[in-house]
Protein backbone atom coordinates (compact mmCIF):
# COMPACT_ATOMS: atom_id res chain seq x y z
CA UNK A 1 0.00 0.00 0.00
CA UNK A 2 3.05 2.62 0.52
CA UNK A 3 4.67 1.51 -2.28
CA UNK A 4 1.11 2.73 -4.17
CA UNK A 5 1.41 5.86 -2.71
CA UNK A 6 4.76 6.65 -3.25
CA UNK A 7 4.03 5.57 -7.22
CA UNK A 8 1.37 7.88 -6.81
CA UNK A 9 3.44 11.07 -5.63
CA UNK A 10 5.81 10.29 -7.69
CA UNK A 11 3.25 10.69 -10.95
CA UNK A 12 2.01 13.40 -10.01
CA UNK A 13 5.15 15.05 -10.72
CA UNK A 14 6.37 13.44 -12.98
CA UNK A 15 2.94 14.80 -15.07
CA UNK A 16 3.39 18.08 -14.15
CA UNK A 17 7.18 18.08 -15.48
CA UNK A 18 5.81 16.52 -18.70
CA UNK A 19 3.31 19.41 -19.15
CA UNK A 20 5.90 22.08 -18.80
CA UNK A 21 9.08 20.28 -20.35
CA UNK A 22 7.24 18.11 -23.18
CA UNK A 23 5.53 21.12 -24.02
CA UNK A 24 8.45 23.85 -24.17
CA UNK A 25 10.24 21.54 -26.59
CA UNK A 26 7.49 21.25 -29.00
CA UNK A 27 8.44 24.60 -30.54
CA UNK A 28 11.75 24.77 -32.92
CA UNK A 29 14.87 28.01 -32.84
CA UNK A 30 12.18 29.61 -34.87
CA UNK A 31 9.32 29.30 -32.28
CA UNK A 32 7.55 27.45 -35.12
CA UNK A 33 5.45 24.32 -33.70
CA UNK A 34 6.85 21.05 -34.30
CA UNK A 35 3.94 18.80 -35.87
CA UNK A 36 0.81 18.01 -33.28
CA UNK A 37 2.96 18.09 -30.55
CA UNK A 38 1.91 19.85 -27.02
CA UNK A 39 -1.54 19.74 -27.89
CA UNK A 40 -2.12 20.77 -24.38
CA UNK A 41 -0.61 23.95 -24.68
CA UNK A 42 -0.97 25.31 -28.28
CA UNK A 43 -4.39 25.43 -26.85
CA UNK A 44 -4.31 27.00 -23.31
CA UNK A 45 -0.68 29.45 -23.37
CA UNK A 46 1.02 28.44 -26.73
CA UNK A 47 2.19 32.57 -26.19
CA UNK A 48 3.31 32.16 -23.20
CA UNK A 49 5.58 28.88 -24.38
CA UNK A 50 6.79 31.28 -26.91
CA UNK A 51 8.29 33.92 -25.06
CA UNK A 52 9.82 31.77 -22.44
CA UNK A 53 11.61 30.05 -25.64
CA UNK A 54 12.78 34.14 -26.73
CA UNK A 55 13.82 34.13 -22.95
CA UNK A 56 16.82 31.40 -22.51
CA UNK A 57 17.81 32.37 -19.21
CA UNK A 58 14.33 32.67 -18.26
CA UNK A 59 13.39 28.92 -19.77
CA UNK A 60 16.30 27.80 -17.37
CA UNK A 61 15.94 29.39 -14.30
CA UNK A 62 12.22 28.93 -14.34
CA UNK A 63 13.32 25.01 -15.18
CA UNK A 64 15.74 24.66 -11.76
CA UNK A 65 12.56 26.66 -9.65
CA UNK A 66 9.99 24.15 -11.65
CA UNK A 67 12.73 21.02 -10.17
CA UNK A 68 13.57 22.55 -6.79
CA UNK A 69 9.38 22.96 -6.26
CA UNK A 70 9.01 19.18 -7.71
CA UNK A 71 11.33 18.21 -5.48
CA UNK A 72 9.81 19.77 -2.64
CA UNK A 73 6.49 18.10 -3.29
CA UNK A 74 8.21 14.74 -3.40
CA UNK A 75 9.96 15.17 -0.34
CA UNK A 76 6.61 16.37 1.11
CA UNK A 77 4.47 13.04 -0.04
CA UNK A 78 7.22 10.49 0.40
CA UNK A 79 7.01 11.69 4.20
CA UNK A 80 3.40 11.93 4.27
CA UNK A 81 2.88 7.99 3.20
CA UNK A 82 6.09 7.15 5.22
CA UNK A 83 4.73 8.44 8.79
CA UNK A 84 3.96 6.34 11.62
CA UNK A 85 1.37 5.69 13.71
CA UNK A 86 0.62 8.35 16.00
CA UNK A 87 1.67 7.83 19.81
CA UNK A 88 0.07 8.39 22.26
CA UNK A 89 2.39 9.78 25.30
CA UNK A 90 2.45 7.51 28.60
CA UNK A 91 0.82 8.99 31.21
CA UNK A 92 2.81 10.05 34.58
CA UNK A 93 3.56 7.08 36.77
CA UNK A 94 2.00 6.85 40.08
CA UNK A 95 2.11 4.39 43.30
CA UNK A 96 -1.95 4.32 43.61
CA UNK A 97 -5.09 4.73 41.88
CA UNK A 98 -7.90 6.05 44.22
CA UNK A 99 -6.25 4.61 47.08
CA UNK A 100 -5.46 1.12 45.51
CA UNK A 101 -2.13 0.44 45.47
CA UNK A 102 -0.45 0.57 42.41
CA UNK A 103 2.74 -1.57 41.34
CA UNK A 104 4.62 -1.57 37.68
CA UNK A 105 6.30 -4.74 36.90
CA UNK A 106 6.86 -4.70 33.30
CA UNK A 107 7.48 -7.52 31.48
CA UNK A 108 10.53 -7.91 29.70
CA UNK A 109 10.82 -6.17 26.12
CA UNK A 110 12.63 -9.14 24.73
CA UNK A 111 9.71 -11.18 25.38
CA UNK A 112 6.46 -12.76 23.21
CA UNK A 113 3.88 -11.04 25.15
CA UNK A 114 5.57 -7.50 24.90
CA UNK A 115 6.06 -7.03 20.90
CA UNK A 116 7.22 -3.21 21.35
CA UNK A 117 4.38 -2.01 18.94
CA UNK A 118 3.84 1.81 19.34
CA UNK A 119 0.25 2.80 19.04
CA UNK A 120 -2.77 5.25 20.09
CA UNK A 121 -4.77 4.24 22.90
CA UNK A 122 -8.62 4.57 22.32
CA UNK A 123 -10.04 1.95 24.21
CA UNK A 124 -9.94 0.83 27.78
CA UNK A 125 -10.98 -2.94 26.88
CA UNK A 126 -12.14 -5.03 30.65
CA UNK A 127 -11.79 -8.37 30.81
CA UNK A 128 -11.83 -11.25 33.19
CA UNK A 129 -8.70 -13.28 34.86
CA UNK A 130 -11.26 -16.34 34.49
CA UNK A 131 -8.89 -18.13 36.86
CA UNK A 132 -11.12 -19.04 40.09
CA UNK A 133 -8.01 -20.78 41.50
CA UNK A 134 -7.07 -19.32 45.25
CA UNK A 135 -4.63 -16.97 45.13
CA UNK A 136 -5.04 -16.50 41.44
CA UNK A 137 -4.74 -12.50 42.42
CA UNK A 138 -2.85 -9.71 40.42
CA UNK A 139 0.27 -10.37 42.24
CA UNK A 140 0.08 -13.89 40.77
CA UNK A 141 -0.60 -13.01 37.59
CA UNK A 142 2.37 -10.65 37.33
CA UNK A 143 4.42 -13.48 38.33
CA UNK A 144 2.84 -15.30 35.35
CA UNK A 145 3.78 -12.78 32.64
CA UNK A 146 6.98 -12.00 33.93
CA UNK A 147 8.13 -15.57 33.93
CA UNK A 148 7.15 -15.46 30.32
CA UNK A 149 3.39 -16.94 30.58
CA UNK A 150 2.42 -18.49 27.18
CA UNK A 151 4.55 -16.19 25.01
CA UNK A 152 1.43 -15.27 22.94
CA UNK A 153 -0.82 -13.59 25.64
CA UNK A 154 -0.87 -10.19 28.10
CA UNK A 155 -2.34 -7.18 28.91
CA UNK A 156 -1.80 -4.06 30.23
CA UNK A 157 -3.25 -4.06 34.05
CA UNK A 158 -4.45 -6.77 36.58
CA UNK A 159 -6.86 -5.72 38.87
CA UNK A 160 -7.86 -7.71 42.19
CA UNK A 161 -9.74 -6.83 45.54
CA UNK A 162 -6.24 -5.08 47.55
CA UNK A 163 -4.11 -4.14 44.09
CA UNK A 164 -3.43 -3.10 41.08
CA UNK A 165 -0.50 -4.36 38.72
CA UNK A 166 0.72 -3.01 35.32
CA UNK A 167 2.56 -5.09 32.88
CA UNK A 168 2.82 -3.69 29.35
CA UNK A 169 3.54 0.39 28.95
CA UNK A 170 0.05 2.05 27.92
CA UNK A 171 1.34 3.12 25.05
CA UNK A 172 2.23 -0.18 23.63
CA UNK A 173 0.51 -2.84 22.26
CA UNK A 174 -0.43 -5.75 24.09
CA UNK A 175 -2.01 -9.37 23.21
CA UNK A 176 -5.14 -9.42 25.00
CA UNK A 177 -8.01 -8.90 22.64
CA UNK A 178 -7.75 -11.97 20.35
CA UNK A 179 -8.08 -9.87 17.22
CA UNK A 180 -4.24 -9.73 16.05
CA UNK A 181 -3.13 -6.02 14.83
CA UNK A 182 -6.20 -5.07 13.13
CA UNK A 183 -6.81 -1.53 12.55
CA UNK A 184 -9.31 0.41 15.19
CA UNK A 185 -9.10 -3.19 17.22
CA UNK A 186 -8.37 -4.17 20.65
CA UNK A 187 -4.94 -5.07 20.67
CA UNK A 188 -3.97 -2.15 18.88
CA UNK A 189 -5.52 0.54 20.53
CA UNK A 190 -6.85 -0.72 23.51
CA UNK A 191 -5.14 -0.92 27.61
CA UNK A 192 -6.23 -3.98 28.34
CA UNK A 193 -7.16 -4.84 32.33
CA UNK A 194 -8.12 -8.07 33.81
CA UNK A 195 -10.35 -8.42 36.40
CA UNK A 196 -9.71 -11.13 39.14
CA UNK A 197 -12.17 -13.89 39.69
CA UNK A 198 -10.09 -15.79 42.43
CA UNK A 199 -12.73 -17.82 45.00
CA UNK A 200 -10.72 -16.51 47.67
CA UNK A 201 -11.10 -12.97 46.90
CA UNK A 202 -13.60 -10.06 47.09
CA UNK A 203 -15.04 -9.83 43.23
CA UNK A 204 -16.90 -7.13 44.52
CA UNK A 205 -14.17 -5.07 45.48
CA UNK A 206 -12.19 -5.81 42.77
CA UNK A 207 -15.42 -4.53 40.67
CA UNK A 208 -14.75 -1.11 42.36
CA UNK A 209 -11.21 -1.17 41.49
CA UNK A 210 -11.78 -1.94 38.19
CA UNK A 211 -14.23 1.15 38.07
CA UNK A 212 -11.85 3.38 39.64
CA UNK A 213 -8.76 2.46 37.22
CA UNK A 214 -10.64 2.48 34.25
CA UNK A 215 -12.18 5.93 35.35
CA UNK A 216 -8.40 7.29 35.93
CA UNK A 217 -7.25 5.64 32.31
CA UNK A 218 -10.37 7.40 30.63
CA UNK A 219 -9.33 10.99 32.36
CA UNK A 220 -5.47 10.34 31.50
CA UNK A 221 -5.97 9.74 27.93
CA UNK A 222 -8.88 12.08 27.37
CA UNK A 223 -11.38 9.49 26.63
CA UNK A 224 -15.05 8.87 27.51
CA UNK A 225 -17.54 6.37 28.96
CA UNK A 226 -18.32 5.22 25.08
CA UNK A 227 -14.48 4.11 24.97
CA UNK A 228 -15.16 1.37 27.36
CA UNK A 229 -15.08 -1.68 25.48
CA UNK A 230 -15.95 -5.65 26.30
CA UNK A 231 -13.12 -8.07 25.46
CA UNK A 232 -16.32 -9.56 24.02
CA UNK A 233 -16.49 -6.74 21.33
CA UNK A 234 -13.50 -7.66 19.41
CA UNK A 235 -13.39 -10.82 18.64
CA UNK A 236 -16.62 -12.26 20.44
CA UNK A 237 -15.18 -14.01 23.49
CA UNK A 238 -17.48 -14.48 26.38
CA UNK A 239 -15.17 -12.41 28.07
CA UNK A 240 -16.07 -10.02 30.74
CA UNK A 241 -17.77 -13.27 31.80
CA UNK A 242 -19.03 -13.00 35.03
CA UNK A 243 -20.04 -9.20 34.45
CA UNK A 244 -21.91 -10.24 31.05
CA UNK A 245 -23.57 -13.37 32.30
CA UNK A 246 -24.27 -11.22 35.62
CA UNK A 247 -26.23 -8.51 33.40
CA UNK A 248 -23.66 -5.77 35.60
CA UNK A 249 -22.10 -4.56 32.53
CA UNK A 250 -24.35 -1.21 32.68
CA UNK A 251 -23.63 -1.45 36.42
CA UNK A 252 -19.78 -1.17 35.29
CA UNK A 253 -19.99 1.57 33.01
CA UNK A 254 -22.21 3.51 35.40
CA UNK A 255 -19.58 2.54 38.20
CA UNK A 256 -16.89 4.20 35.94
CA UNK A 257 -18.77 7.01 35.19
CA UNK A 258 -19.64 7.71 39.10
CA UNK A 259 -15.29 7.92 39.64
CA UNK A 260 -14.76 9.75 36.21
CA UNK A 261 -17.34 12.91 37.93
CA UNK A 262 -15.20 12.45 40.72
CA UNK A 263 -11.97 13.15 39.42
CA UNK A 264 -10.25 16.48 38.89
CA UNK A 265 -10.75 17.53 35.01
Amino acid sequence: MEFIKIKYCFGCCLSLAYIVFFNLSCYNKNNQLLGNKGAFSVKFFPHCIIWFRSKRWIYWAGAAILALILLIIFIVCFSFCHRGPSVTPERPYVDEIGGIPLYTQFIPEDSGGRPGIQRTVRYVVIHETGNPSPGADAQAHSSYLMEGGDGSTSWHYTVDDKQIYHHVPDQEVAWHAGDKTREGGGNLNGIGVELCVNEDGDFEKTFENGAKLTAYLLRSYGLSIDDVKQHHDFNGKNCPQTIREEDRWQEFLDAVEKNLNQLEP
